[in-house]
């Protein structure tokens, strides 16, 4: 029994390389045909796709199409030819989008395009069978807006795109009841087909197809011809591995049976073969080897018996020797562990807060903790004195404070007084450049070895890694202080953000006016800043895109009336994305001022002298016409009639010589000096108000003083004042009409005097603030005023370098507040 499974093994051995090589023909024929297959359906992946794109595109202009035709065309159709017409040309979506098809098949004729119903108004587009299928299809599942793929349409393939079409309330005018739809539809087409129709439901459908029958035949012979040549290319590799398997494998058997020729001897027992036959006896003889060698296997096993007697002492020395080694591993790894944790130390170093020279003595000391030398110092490079100044040492009171030639490439040893010691000189070195030395002092020379010497290059290399970190978070920090007060010293707010709208920097003024620190700002969403004070940023950078690479500036006003000019600049990086914006809010609100002030006082200066001109040309003529009407009225006295009309004319001149009256004191109060003299302001109130008293009492107004009596005299012309102050109290009293309250407070600010006229009226529109001061702006009724009391004000104040404000809520009264200067200055240049 054990002959025939010798023999049994010997022939599969023998098959060996047959099975080989049919395994391996068989692995290549599958992979081509794996790779074709694989390339073919990638081909018709990519057709499909392309063709699908195709058909989108197509039905995308057909539905834009049809859409126009539904929306704007029809209904326009509509008005004009009335709701009971209907040109099918024009206004029928179906018919409109088939001659447009037919006209696109003179171009591309394979391509087909079908619009087909359930019961289609024109028999000839009823859907056919696969249509009613899609159909059904649509109906079942209304979530499925189109449906695309590879169909067999007379005998070929086609790609083909179905979209279902849905019937909307505007389609009902047509497709609904036949007695409500045009009648020129029920005369072409009858009231049978194509009526009934309800809203949304899908009642039939759209496709167009694409042929894909010559594309696919044409990837198909690709992949052939690919097939054949990749088998080709398969062949060639079998051939390859066939030649490599005999040169390899069967090389090396023949030289492992050498080895086993030369190396086994059984006693002659079992003698191995002198030569070899052919190629099969090759794997037979590897088979006879291995079992010789089985048999010296047994014969050393006994051998092994025979020594168990020594096996403990054997034991013995092995574990006293594995003690020796374990204690050495043990050392080894202590030491291992003290530099890993100087390497630790070091690392953690770089992001020290501490000052250089501090970390500089830590470095120095954990290193001795790991170095077996006695003392240690440290040099670094200094650019001004090209030497290397000593910056700390220890246990080495020897050392000189500079050294000079150094090579920062290898350690250098350096001889020591004692003989049995060594210095040595470690470049600090960072990115190839040198920054300073360690020079090690009192190195015991048995301790000098090739280990040491990488550990102490390591070493130098950590230490220059960490003091160049160091050095440049100094910089970095100084390089932030100065920043910092580059933007401190901005009056103006001033603040860098992210794209993302977090801030990164601001500058001291946008820290007070929001009431913000600066460890509270920074990463803060600009959105999330809130304080007392309107935000300056927030509102405008919720309409800027954070992401634009221009420059942009905006004007605004905020609540409190201030105007700012706003500048936005962003920061792009290497990239030309943004990487931060600078935003400055400079304060217009005193400038704008002046310029509003230039302005008015230009039309001022303007409208006097077109005044003066005016009333002079105007004034002579009123003198006739008047004498003209006394002549008539003394001559003709019986005539009632005559002297009503007469009356009437002479009123209304009278109403042209005051209104010309008030031009000539317009222009007469811009050419006329005005005489400033020390006066009390609230003595010249004390005049108006015993003026106007008698009348504001009838009126039933409450008049309110609260007038400072500490206050300086001001250098003003008192008659020029009092005509200001009597013009703002009788406009206040003008506006309340009867029943309210007019304020008059003054007080003391800045070296300036403050007058305040405030009543509870009906208040001034924004609208009507802006031109308050104009000459001949007036909300009066026609004939009631000229428009010139507060322009004829305006200017007297500003010749008394002074101003004049008014504030004012629709709803919540007005306040005039006027401002006259007291200061020495004013007196002198007066």
């Amino acid at each position: 029994m054990k002959d025939i499974i010798r023999d049994l093994a010997s022939k599969d051995q023998h098959n060996l390389k047959l099975h080989f090589q049919v395994g391996l023909g068989i692995i290549l024929f599958c992979f081509c045909l794996f790779t074709t297959t694989i390339i073919y359906h990638f081909q018709k992946n990519l057709l499909e796709e392309e063709t699908f794109r195709q058909t989108e595109l197509v039905m995308a202009s057909l539905e834009s199409t049809r859409s126009y035709i539904r929306e704007v065309l029809r209904p326009r159709m509509y008005e004009e030819i009335g709701e009971d017409q209907f040109i099918i040309e024009a206004m029928s979506t179906s018919y409109i989008t088939r001659v447009i098809m037919d006209r696109f098949k003179d171009t591309l004729p394979d391509f087909k395009y079908r619009r087909t119903a359930l019961g289609a108004r024109n028999p000839s587009f009823e859907a056919n069978a696969q249509e009613q299928e899609m159909i059904d299809y649509f109906r079942k599942h209304p979530e499925e807006q189109e449906w695309h793929g590879v169909k067999r349409l007379d005998s070929e393939r086609y790609f083909t795109l179905y979209r279902p079409v849905v019937f909307n309330s505007s389609c009902l005018h047509c497709h609904g009841n036949p007695d409500d739809a045009p009648s020129a539809i029920s005369t072409s087409y009858g009231e049978t087909r194509g009526f009934h129709r309800k809203a949304d439901e899908i009642g039939g459908i759209l496709s167009i197809s694409i042929p894909l029958e010559e594309s696919l035949t044409q990837i198909w012979k690709r992949s052939f011809r690919m097939f054949g040549t990749v088998l080709i290319l398969a062949l060639l590799l079998y051939s390859t591995i066939w030649l490599l398997f005999h040169q390899l494998i069967i090389t090396n058997l023949r030289d492992l049976l050498t080895l086993f020729r030369t190396t086994l001897d059984d006693g002659g027992k079992s003698p191995l073969p002198k030569s070899l036959k052919g190629h099969r006896e090759e794997l037979e003889e590897l088979f006879r080897s291995a079992r010789t060698l089985v048999n010296h296997l047994h014969e050393s096993r006994s051998r092994l018996v025979d020594h168990t007697d020594n096996l403990e002492l054997i034991v013995a020395e092995r574990t006293e020797a594995l003690k020796r080694s374990e204690n050495q591993a043990r050392n080894q790894v202590k030491k291992r562990n003290k530099e890993l944790m100087l390497h630790n130390t070091l690392t953690g170093l770089i992001t020290s807060t501490e000052t250089l020279q501090t970390i500089l003595h830590q470095v120095l000391h954990e290193a001795l903790q790991v170095i077996p030398a006695k003392g240690a110092g440290i040099y670094l490079y200094d650019n001004n004195a090209n030497t290397y100044i000593l910056q700390c040492a220890e246990n080495a009171p020897t050392l000189h404070e500079q050294q000079h030639e150094i090579d920062h490439r290898q350690i250098k040893i350096i001889p020591s007084e004692k003989y049995d010691m060594l210095n040595i000189s470690i470049p600090l070195c960072c990115r190839n450049r040198l920054l300073g030395i360690m020079l090690i002092t009192e190195l015991p020379c048995e301790t000098l070895n090739d280990a040491l010497q990488e550990l102490l290059l390591s070493i130098g290399q950590q230490i220059g890694l960490t003091i160049e970190s160091l050095q440049n978070m100094q910089s970095l920090r100084q390089s932030t202080e100065l920043l910092q007060s580059v933007f401190d010293g901005i009056s103006d707010p001033l603040i860098l953000l992210a794209p993302d709208g977090s801030l990164q920097m601001a500058n001291q003024t946008f820290l007070l006016r929001n009431n913000l620190g600066m460890d509270e700002a920074i990463g803060l969403s600009i959105d999330a800043v809130s304080s007392e004070k309107q935000c300056l940023f927030s509102g405008q950078l919720q309409e800027l895109d954070l992401n634009a690479k221009e420059p942009h500036t905006e004007e605004i006003q905020l609540d409190d009336g201030s105007i700012f000019d706003m500048y936005f600049y962003p920061i792009l990086n290497r990239e030309n994305s943004v990487h931060a914006i600078v935003c400055f809010a400079k304060d217009v609100t005193s400038l704008k001022e002046t310029e509003q002030r230039i302005q008015q006082t230009e039309k001022l200066v303007a409208v006097g002298q077109l005044a003066a001109g005016v009333a002079h040309e105007i004034n002579n003529p009123l003198g006739v016409i008047l004498c003209y009407t006394d002549i008539i009225k003394e001559s003709d006295t019986d005539n009632e009639e005559l002297i009503s009309d007469i009356t009437v004319i002479e009123r209304h001149a009278e109403n042209c010589r005051r209104i010309v009256a008030d031009l000539l004191d317009f222009s007469r109060s811009r050419e006329s000096r005005i005489d400033k003299q020390p006066a009390s302001i609230n003595t010249t109130i004390e005049d108006v108000l015993t003026m106007v008293r008698q009348q504001f009492l009838k009126k039933q107004i409450n008049l309110v003083c609260n007038l400072d009596s500490t206050l300086p005299n001001c250098l003003m012309d008192s008659r020029r004042m009092q005509q200001v102050l009597l013009n703002l109290i009788m406009n206040a009293e003008q506006a309340i009409g009867n029943k309210g309250n007019i304020s008059i407070t003054t007080r003391a600010e800045n070296s300036s005097v403050i007058i305040e006229i405030e009543d509870d009226g009906p208040g001034i529109s924004k609208e009507i603030t802006d031109k308050i001061f104009d000459p001949f702006f007036s909300t009066k009724e026609p004939g009631q005023g000229t428009g010139l009391g507060l322009s004829v004000s305006y200017g007297i104040v500003r010749e008394h370098d002074g101003e004049i404000k008014v504030q004012s809520t629709p709803g919540n009264g007005a306040r005039f507040t006027v401002t006259i200067p007291v200061t020495k200055e004013s007196l002198s240049n007066e």
